[in-house]
């Protein structure tokens, strides 16, 4: 009877499993969206959050037309210099790439674009917080579940492109030694209390030998003018990322440099691995090589691989506990204990 029991909840948690192997691909080619005159989202200055390929992303408007914060989808092909400050609040929507990511390039670090396809920008604002405290551009999923970040593009936008090479009128050219223009993505694992942050650099001036021959100098100078891959797999199990942004340029203010950035092709996977049992005091999920427990009366779990072979049995106590699970092979297992079978993926 306990090996049909457990057949079934494979049987059961493979087929979920099978619909969860495939990355949540952002792709706003493939989504239904209306554009304005200015070839972006027409909901850009209400208050309602973008979703797209499963995930969410936060957008308001807090002050009325003519402002935003948040992400908004663009397919704006302009990459122009507007030179100043006065020009670029009536020319912010472009990309130095001209359009979203081809997923099909073979090339991470300077992926091809496909011009006038649909792209996501971020416009990061350091003077507005949510109620959760996440500022105003963070990512969930639409499903509210545990997610784990595989990568992102990234691409300047041409306002913070000409800023840090030629000055905007506000911000200056970040030509100093050390200068710095950044994004910084950050993933909350909400259960764990933790946030794990990942910096790209949108610009880097004198600061590594780039090129690598040995010598730091202008040659090492670098702006992103196309689409660059972020890789965020460190990240681990997050709820949430959100995202804020540095720079070099600082004023009385805060930073000088726009913080209008471009992406593309997020790429994550659902992390299928807390235990729905009706009961939420026994529960079982893992995260980062650690298998974590917590049931109310002293048990005995079994690790089964996805072939039904048992690969480790634990005697655990009542309360909460954590088994160091590094030595077993990365992959999906299910976990029998007295209140069922959870999946896991480690």
């Amino acid at each position: 009877m306990k090996k049909n029991l457990l057949t079934a909840c494979m049987l059961v948690c493979m087929a979920t499993m099978n619909a969860q192997n495939e990355p949540f691909l952002l792709d706003l080619s493939d989504n239904d969206i209306t554009y304005n005159e200015n070839n972006v989202w027409d909901g850009i200055y209400g208050n309602d959050s973008f979703e797209a390929d499963g995930y969410i992303f936060s957008h308001t408007a807090p002050y009325g037309p003519g402002y935003y914060e948040g992400f908004l989808p663009s397919r704006n092909t302009d990459n122009a210099n507007h030179y100043d400050a006065a020009g670029w609040t009536a020319n912010q929507w472009g990309c130095m790439a001209q359009g979203g990511v081809d997923m099909s390039s073979e090339d991470l670090f300077r992926a091809d674009a496909i011009i006038g396809k649909p792209f996501m920008i971020n416009y990061f604002s350091a003077y507005s917080l949510t109620p959760d405290n996440y500022g105003t551009s963070y990512i969930t999923m639409s499903n509210n579940s545990t997610f784990v970040p595989q990568g992102i593009y990234v691409c300047n936008s041409p306002w913070g492109y000409y800023g840090t090479t030629e000055g905007d009128g506000f911000a200056r050219p970040l030509t100093n030694e050390g200068d710095y223009y950044k994004i910084t993505f950050n993933g909350v694992n909400i259960k764990q209390g933790t946030t794990h942050s990942i910096d790209f650099y949108l610009a880097e001036y004198l600061r590594e030998d780039r090129n690598n021959d040995g010598i730091i100098n202008s040659d090492d100078n670098y702006t992103n003018d196309h689409w660059a891959w972020c890789d965020l797999r460190e990240m681990g199990d997050v709820d949430v990322i959100y995202i804020t942004m540095d720079s070099s340029d600082q004023g009385e203010f805060g930073m000088n440099t726009s913080t209008i950035v471009c992406l593309d092709g997020l790429s994550c996977y659902i992390r299928g691995s807390v235990n729905d049992t009706p009961d939420n005091n026994n529960n079982i999920f893992a995260a980062n090589g650690m298998i974590y427990t917590s049931f109310d009366k002293e048990q005995t779990i079994t690790l089964y691989n996805t072939a039904g072979m048992a690969i480790s049995t634990y005697r655990v106590a009542a309360g909460t506990h954590i088994i160091d699970a590094h030595n077993i092979a990365s992959g999906i297992y299910f976990v029998q204990h007295s209140y069922g079978v959870a999946k896991i993926i480690l």
